[in-house]
């Protein structure tokens, strides 16, 4: 995983515009790292709208005080749920996201 994520670094990149290819090969590989330069841009934006978002909702920068939760997941689970208040248990927010195979219920009563 690391060999992957330093071919995309700047040394990395720099390493394939270095590759001698043949002409219609370096065309190619010229579009498609103009095509990545452009979504990474474009994917910044995004993220940065998202964090935006997510620090300008309390519940959201709540979340994100637990580790392995970041913007994306935390403003996910904002929107998805909503109130959590309504919710008496932690176990009925998992059936409510569909993380529980079924409920089981007596009488009124949740077990």
């Amino acid at each position: 995983m690391q060999r992957k994520r330093r071919l995309w670094s700047q040394a990395g990149l720099e390493l394939l515009q270095a590759l001698p290819l043949k002409p219609w090969a370096a065309r190619r590989r010229e579009d498609l790292l103009a095509l990545l330069s452009s979504l990474d841009q474009q994917i910044g934006k995004l993220d940065a709208a998202v964090l935006l978002a997510a620090q300008k909702d309390a519940q959201a920068r709540l979340l994100m005080t637990q580790p392995g939760v970041g913007p994306n997941t935390a403003l996910a689970f904002v929107l998805t749920v909503g109130d959590v208040s309504r919710f008496q248990r932690g176990k009925q927010v998992a059936s409510y996201l569909g993380l529980i195979r079924r409920e089981e219920s007596s009488g009124g009563r949740q077990k």
